[in-house]
């Protein structure tokens, strides 16, 4: 017994240490060196890890590491800021090198509108936030305004109740300069965040947002609310003409409510309030009441929301053109498209032409036609406010006999809350 035990225990012992061996076989030390591929200099501080595992290394002052990974076939990930990153295979030799291209985002050559001209980020050394054309028809802004919020750091955009109402915009918190819009500059024009209603987020080529000191110097005292520079699109040289269409619909309804009281805990509540200063029951049969009106529900409505959009761009040798017309629709969630809209036509024309060398004639023209119409907001006695604090254990419409009146109204509340 004695002796099959201890035969066990070596068998054991042989089979750890073969597997030991097998895993040490199939393991391989990697050596290489990281560089940048434009100048071949070595990258200094990259990330070297195998993916997917927890094995990782840095490269030293001339590029070169050195990792233990599983075996060949495993595939290496080598990261460094600014730079794209590379994987590649291990082969049999554990000899690896990476050529790391310069990320296109880091590259530094996009052009940034500041002041009333542009210059390239190189030579910006100030807080600017800028959002593309393609970003901007991603989102489907209603108003331009809209396109900032998320997406450009410091900026804060407070969206109104109606549809294609003026939103607040605070760049990096609340001014210390009387009122809190910030400067609107639309293709070298002055304009304010009003006229921004007015412009087709479609036909924008950018956004800038320039945040401090530095950049907003030349607007002068209003500058400390920020700036924001928009460039529509222009023609392009040389090119046959681009037709684009676009068109989308939509719904937009709300996912979730208030929770407020229903009829029955509501009652319970003014039969409390009732009893307590010495007065009568109101409403002796709770269970009779049910859950009564939901006044959110009965207010709020699914609205549609649609755009057609259409341009052609192009040009010759001396001139380019940028045409569009579009149309947007939305309908308001509070008592439907008939109470509660807002309509944008729209129709530009930007074009240049060289009269000579080194004269050019630039016109950039819109038109705009604006429709619409609100319910009353931000006060006692709203239509959300009178859904929040109205009676839920009186019905729509009046079915009290012998009083006046088409909807159902309460003796309970004070005047200034209305059946909504």
């Amino acid at each position: 017994m004695f002796m099959k035990m201890k035969f066990k225990q070596g068998l054991a012992t042989v089979l750890v240490l073969l597997i030991s061996l097998v895993t040490l076989a199939q393991q391989i030390t990697v050596k290489g060196k990281v560089t940048g591929r434009s100048d071949g200099q070595p990258l200094s501080g990259a990330s070297v890890q195998v993916k997917g595992g927890g094995v990782a290394t840095t490269t030293g002052a001339d590029g070169s590491f050195t990792l233990t990974v599983p075996g060949p076939g495993t595939v290496i990930v080598v990261t460094y800021v600014g730079f794209s990153s590379q994987e590649l295979t291990v082969p049999a030799s554990g000899d690896m090198n990476f050529s790391l291209t310069e990320s296109a985002a880091t590259t530094l050559t996009d052009v940034v509108v500041v002041g009333y001209g542009t210059q390239r980020v190189t030579k910006v050394s100030g807080a600017i936030s800028t959002i593309k054309s393609g970003d901007i028809e991603k989102l489907r802004p209603v108003r331009t305004e809209e396109a900032l919020q998320g997406r450009a750091a410091g900026v804060n955009v407070i969206q109104g109740g109606s549809p294609g109402s003026k939103p607040t915009v605070l760049i990096r918190g609340i001014p210390s300069f009387s009122g809190t819009d910030p400067v609107v500059i639309v293709d070298g024009v002055p304009q304010t965040l009003t006229d921004l209603n007015s412009i087709n987020a479609s036909d924008i080529e950018s956004i800038s947002v320039l945040k401090d000191a530095a950049t907003t110097a030349i607007y002068g005292v209003k500058g400390g609310n920020g700036v924001i520079v928009v460039t529509t699109k222009s023609g392009r040289r040389t090119t046959k003409p681009d037709i684009s269409i676009s068109s989308n619909y939509g719904v937009q309804e709300v996912m979730n409510y208030i929770g407020v009281l229903n009829a029955s805990e509501y009652a319970a509540m003014i039969n409390e309030g009732s009893t307590v200063s010495g007065g009568d029951i109101i409403f002796p049969d709770l269970s009779a009441l049910g859950v009564g009106t939901n006044w959110q529900k009965e207010i709020f409505e699914t609205a549609p929301m649609q755009s057609h959009n259409i341009s052609v761009r192009g040009g010759g040798d001396r001139m380019s053109y940028f045409l569009s017309g579009g149309f947007l629709s939305q309908g308001g969630i509070v008592g439907g498209y008939d109470k509660s809209r807002f309509n944008r036509g729209n129709l530009t024309a930007n074009l240049q032409f060289d009269l000579s060398k080194k004269l050019k004639f630039i016109m950039n023209t819109s038109g705009v036609l604006l429709d619409g119409k609100g319910i009353q907001e931000n006060s006692f006695n709203s239509v959300i406010g009178s859904a929040l604090n109205f009676d839920p254990t009186v019905p729509v419409l009046n079915t009290v006999p012998n009083t006046v009146g088409k909807y159902g109204f309460s003796n309970l509340l004070l005047s200034e809350i209305f059946n909504p």
